[in-house]
């Protein structure tokens, strides 16, 4: 079968004269290396005693073959082609799968570079899918591909994507990517101080300290290697939080918010309009001295959790404003549990607090990190009235308030059992008419 290039700048894609086309040249070798890794990692856990390097070296002789046959036939079999309403992927060797991609089933399109493929300046196109289950992606080769498209060129990728979101959009094909504008970014020096002002990195070199000066006045390796877990946790609080929130930018454009981040990993992420449930305002004790707070969010499908990782309130309060139209979260009066309540929480009864006006439920607890979760009534998918035996006795019960999946639970604690049920009845009530009374979706104009 014949086939044809098409090529635009720097980037030649190859395809059929029927119009499929097939993933990046470079495909076998970064599907091919997981193996090797995989068996590597395997073996030097399982049996790092009795290796030798004439067993490697003949191991690698027979894997490195197989890992190349791999990936050579994950891209061989490999193809997909953009039809009228929807993307198809032909996948598979012994057993062809053929998967159709309804664009109108179409959540979001992600462009996500793991550091290797970034280096070749590869990219995965990672399409969500209306009622798919949400997944946790690897930060290589994991995460659930049968939708994927690893890996494209990064110029094909961004093309690619434009076409899909504007065909699903009902535009021409060839419309190109939309305009977008910055709305914030985390400068570095804010997210360096954030970390360093944040109680888990020091409490893992305390620790790892505590555990290994002993050993190491003594001579002996167990306390090192005791602290060895928390150096990991040290460097998972510290460099990787700093690797995943530097670069940030959240820009807002036609087909949503779109938010960048990564510093060893890159993705682009893309949250359409009307697909944020729920959101959370953080505020650590140490941050509130600087006016700091970090954004969570509950996202339809599977999309990113992390609003901002860290921001000034006032520019938190003005994005929240952006996403949610006609919410103002300063202006919603909030009123505290009965006094009774103390007898089930004495410390953190004055942290708790809700209220709601016509546009949003707002919930606020947390003593040392204080949360102010909030929910738009059209985003309530069910509400449920929880008390226990003891709560029962002080006539109390707690309020949640349930949306999809993700960080953000909105829940009113320790409230008046009549309370409570009256909070239950509005709600349900102002839920049914936001669900009404809901725009079609869209973005800001």
């Amino acid at each position: 079968m014949t086939t044809e290039r098409e090529t635009t700048g720097r980037d030649t894609t190859v395809v059929a004269p029927d119009g499929f086309h097939r993933l990046h040249p470079l495909t076998p070798f970064l599907r091919g290396w997981v193996i090797v890794a995989a068996f590597a990692a395997t073996v030097g856990r399982n049996f790092a005693e009795d290796v030798t390097a004439r067993a490697v070296g003949l191991t690698l002789i027979f894997l490195i073959p197989a890992a190349g046959t791999y990936g050579y036939c994950a891209w061989r079999f490999t193809r997909y082609r953009i039809e009228r309403d929807g993307l198809r992927l032909d996948t598979g060797l012994l057993v062809r799968r053929t998967r159709y991609v309804r664009l109108d089933r179409l959540q979001s399109v992600d462009i996500v570079q793991p550091l290797l493929a970034r280096m070749i300046g590869l990219a995965i196109l990672r399409l969500d899918l209306a009622g798919r289950e949400r997944r946790e992606r690897s930060d290589s080769d994991g995460g659930d591909s049968g939708s994927d498209l690893r890996y494209l060129s990064i110029g094909h990728a961004h093309r690619l994507r434009a076409e899909l979101l504007a065909t699903a959009a009902g535009l021409a094909p060839d419309a190109g990517e939309a305009p977008h504008h910055p709305l914030a970014e985390v400068p570095p020096r804010r997210l360096i101080a954030a970390i360093a002002l944040s109680p888990e990195p020091w409490a893992a070199l305390f620790g790892a300290a505590a555990i290994a000066t002993p050993s190491l006045l003594t001579g002996t390796r167990a306390g090192v290697l005791g602290a060895i877990p928390l150096l990991g946790w040290l460097w998972h609080t510290t460099f990787r939080i700093f690797a995943a929130g530097y670069p940030y930018t959240v820009s807002e454009s036609p087909d949503g918010l779109r938010i960048a981040s990564g510093l060893l990993e890159r993705a682009h992420a893309t949250v359409p309009p009307g697909r944020v449930q729920a959101i959370s305002v953080g505020e650590p004790t140490l941050w509130r001295p600087c006016g700091w707070v970090t954004i969570r969010m509950n996202v339809a499908g599977a999309g990113p959790s992390v609003l901002l990782p860290v921001a000034r309130r006032d520019e938190a309060l003005e994005l929240i404003g952006k996403l949610l139209p006609g919410v103002d979260v300063a202006a919603v009066a909030l009123t505290r549990p009965p006094r009774r309540a103390a007898l089930l929480a004495p410390i953190h009864r004055r942290a708790l607090s809700c209220g709601a006006d016509d546009v949003v439920f707002v919930a606020r607890h947390g003593l040392l990190h204080r949360h102010t979760d909030l929910i738009p009534h059209g985003k309530v998918q069910s509400i449920r009235l929880v008390a226990n035996p003891l709560a029962r006795l002080l006539r109390l019960a707690d309020v949640h308030l349930d949306t999809t999946g993700g960080p953000v639970r909105v829940r009113a604690g320790l409230r008046d059992q009549a309370e409570a049920l009256r909070i239950v009845a509005v709600q349900a009530e102002r839920s049914r008419l936001g669900r009404r009374s809901a725009l079609p979706d869209r973005w800001m104009t």
